[in-house]
């Protein structure tokens, strides 16, 4: 007796045995729930030992942090009013009581410097006591100034922006989600004291907020379109098997899976970010392919006769082989994620993979002993009809294909290489901004201030003197002075602020504000001197620490830029840093952005390296368990022409190889291999009974085929809904794995059957 027999007789002849040990299984993981925490910091993705991670460590030691909270503020009748600037007051007051803040800069305290003489007098920009006609005074000086204007005002000013900078964390990361809800706070508490017509915006912007979107997005997407997928899948069982069994032991090894999955995340320490929030859709797509194939072959059995325990003894025999070999391929595949430095990327392998297992034992604990218990209604003759339609399609279906196939085969592999062709022109390339609907206010406030008031974050740059109080030296300053200007003359830069434009300012203050003196001074002590009284004058809470180091001996440029993709972002910041050699400087890029952009690029290529050895590590299995090497290499073909022709799709759709649509090959090729299994494990039983490779095929589309159908129209249309969802990649992961699951069916059901007519000797 070989193992599926042996497997099968034990599940059928111990039913309630092995549903409490499916009940011990869950009642072991299901605490592990509890453990289970969030984080959807940067530092989740990147070990400690990560070279961006050490850098910007070290900027973060020297200078603090470059993460921020952003409030823009609109007012189409200009911000140089009494009532704005009243709320402009009020939320920088605010925003210093928010958690973690440390400094806020807007243009209420934007510190002015004026001389007299050699009296010095830094002041925030709008006094405590003003008028309209003051402001108005104000406003020409803000809009006249060197740094005002795109840094916190518009050119209108009808626009400004307010700053909040937060403290540098080296172990964790700021509580972005506490900080925006005391934000938005502060925001519903001035609008509730305006009048009803008040025609005053407000939006919220800045890296934390991008962390925390990201968060709520993936959050909602799970409890909005999770549903509805789920309620897609369940009305397709529901037609698919027209029977409550049929609908409802899916569902419960979908709930088992995912629950069991994460309570074994939970006792890992793997943490929930939006990655890891992909790993229920993964299950949704395993759980389903492992019970539908069993379940459709149960039905088969009936259909032809057997009893109740007879048919599932039978369909478990017939699908406990394929369905193991598919789940331990599929294993394999996930498996190949934990080779990555990327630590959610190897969480999700690890998870996907546990869960992949997890699903098919709970399939054989669960859906075996309650078919065998269960007495099914069985109308006979109705099912016999449809058992013989299936058979009559699946004949017509094969000779159709024996007659076209060396046209089939030949068209597909031309096809497929004209998808190769475009699907290599694609390029890695992410927009953290548009990762988001339209409907997020994280989008509308992106698309706002880039129209009204331009770059609003952007790099870190650190420019190292070499020496100590380097900084003061006015050779360096001035070859930093140019570099600042070369990068303000770009269209895509905004602003760029350094401790140049006080140096300049402070100089041309003490020179009777005549604007040849705009400079840097050509005195290393005139340039001690005014950054010494600038420091000085300041208010308690105000420095310079944030922009030179402590021994002086370096200075921060903080960029504000409007480019937004990781391509052309990562060019831009590598074009920075040799720029500078040309200026005498030896300048690092470094912040938050750089981390960002490069994730998507480190995220793709390990998806990509882990696939190749998936497809390495899969085909070997295949070698072994059909003991042909041929075979085991043929059928890597159908797995191998949908990925292909999914990739050129992205191509003509205009979308870019991120890191929802690296997910597509992933889990994409997990259910494909799962399809090719099935059908070839079927076909090569068949053969090695002495069938034809014609009768062999029809038989395994009369059969397997249905079950092949039906999985693959279920996840296309619960994955479909998923366009709906906020945030993008989950929109774009549901439309590429509808289409590539799509073309995989035609390729298995079509393709595979000509490529096997083509081979006239038994395999």
């Amino acid at each position: 007796m070989n193992f599926s027999k042996r497997l099968t007789q034990l599940l059928i002849s111990r039913p309630w045995t092995s549903m409490i040990v499916a009940l011990a299984i869950m009642a072991t993981l299901l605490p592990g729930l509890t453990l289970v925490k969030s984080d959807f910091s940067y530092r989740i993705w990147f070990r400690d030992s990560e070279p961006l991670l050490k850098l910007y460590d070290d900027f973060q030691a020297k200078f603090g942090n470059d993460d921020l909270v952003n409030i823009i503020i609109h007012s189409p009748d200009g911000i140089f009013d009494t009532q704005t600037i009243e709320i402009i007051k009020e939320a920088t007051d605010q925003l210093w009581l928010v958690p973690d803040v440390i400094s806020v800069d807007s243009i209420t305290n934007y510190q002015w410097t004026t001389a007299v003489e050699d009296d010095l007098t830094i002041e925030d920009f709008i006094p405590e006591e003003y008028d309209q006609e003051l402001l108005l005074q104000k406003r020409k000086l803000a809009l006249a100034d060197k740094t005002l204007p795109d840094y916190l005002i518009n050119r209108k000013a009808t626009v400004t922006n307010i700053y909040a900078k937060i403290k540098p964390y080296f172990v964790g990361a700021p509580d972005d989600k506490l900080i925006i809800e005391k934000t938005r706070e502060l925001i519903k508490k001035i609008k509730e004291r305006l009048p009803k017509d008040d025609k005053h915006e407000f939006y919220i912007n800045g890296s934390l907020d991008i962390n925390n979107t990201f968060r709520e997005v993936s959050e909602h997407d799970i409890v909005t379109i999770f549903p509805i997928v789920m309620l897609l899948i369940f009305i397709f069982l529901l037609y698919t098997f027209k029977r409550v069994i049929g609908l409802i032991l899916p569902i419960v090894i979908i709930v088992v899976t995912t629950l069991s999955t994460f309570g074994f995340a939970g006792y890992l320490g793997i943490k929930f970010n939006n990655l890891i929030a992909m790993v229920p859709t993964i299950l949704i797509a395993i759980a389903i392919a492992d019970s539908v194939h069993v379940l459709v072959s149960y039905f088969q059995f009936r259909s032809l006769g057997e009893s109740n325990v007879d048919a599932t003894r039978s369909a478990f025999e017939k699908n406990i082989k394929p369905t193991l070999l598919t789940s331990i391929s599929t294993a394999i595949g996930f498996l190949s994620c934990t080779t990555s430095d990327l630590i959610p990327l190897r969480d999700m392998g690890i998870l996907a993979a546990f869960g992949t297992m997890f699903a098919w034992l709970y399939t054989m604990l669960i859906i075996c002993p309650v078919l065998s218990l269960k007495d099914v209604k069985w109308d006979k003759k109705a099912e016999k009809t449809e058992d013989q339609n299936t058979f009559a399609v699946a004949t017509k279906i094969v000779t159709l294909v024996d007659k076209y196939k060396k046209h089939i085969v030949f068209g597909t592999i031309m096809l497929s290489a004209v998808f190769i062709y475009y699907g290599s022109k694609n390029e890695v390339n992410s927009n953290p901004y548009d990762y988001f609907s339209e409907q997020v206010p994280l989008t509308k406030s992106n698309n706002f201030t880039l129209e009204n008031l331009g770059g609003f974050y952007g790099p870190q740059l650190v420019i190292e003197s070499g020496v100590k109080d380097g900084i003061k030296d006015p050779k360096f300053l001035q070859s930093v002075d140019r570099y600042q200007r070369w990068l303000e003359d770009k269209e895509y830069i905004s602003r760029v602020t350094s401790i140049v434009e006080i140096v300049k300012s402070m100089n041309k203050s003490f020179h009777g504000d005549k604007e040849e003196f705009y400079s840097i001074p050509d005195s290393r002590k005139t340039i001690a001197e005014l950054l010494f009284l600038y420091e000085m004058s300041l208010p308690q809470g105000k420095d310079l620490n944030d922009r030179m180091t402590i021994n002086r001996d370096a200075l921060r440029m903080a960029v504000l830029w409007t480019t937004q993709g990781s391509k052309l972002s990562l060019q831009r910041m590598a074009m920075m840093e040799d720029k500078a050699k040309d200026f005498g400087l030896k300048a690092v890029v470094t912040g938050k952005i750089p981390i960002y952009q490069n994730m998507t690029t480190f995220v793709v290529k390990s998806f990509f390296s882990s696939i190749t050895m998936a497809l390495i590590g899969i085909s070997i299995l295949l070698v072994i368990v059909f003991g042909s090497i041929k075979l085991g290499l043929l059928s890597m073909i159908p797995n191998i022409i949908p990925l292909a022709i999914g990739a050129g799709i992205m191509t003509f759709l205009h979308r870019p190889i991120d890191v929802g649509t690296a997910l597509v090959s992933s889990v994409c090729l997990g259910i494909v291999v799962d399809d090719t299994i099935h059908f070839l494990t079927t076909y090569n039983l068949c053969k090695n009974k002495g069938m034809s490779n014609k009768d062999s095929l029809i038989y395994v589309l009369g059969t397997t085929g249905a079950a092949l159908f039906w999985t693959t129209a279920i996840l296309v249309v619960g994955f479909g809904a998923m366009i709906f969802a906020d945030f993008t990649p989950n929109s774009n992961f549901g439309l590429l794995t509808a289409i590539v699951l799509t073309v995989a069916l035609v390729i298995d059901l079509i393709f595979l059957p000509a490529l096997l007519l083509l081979e006239k000797k038994k395999v």
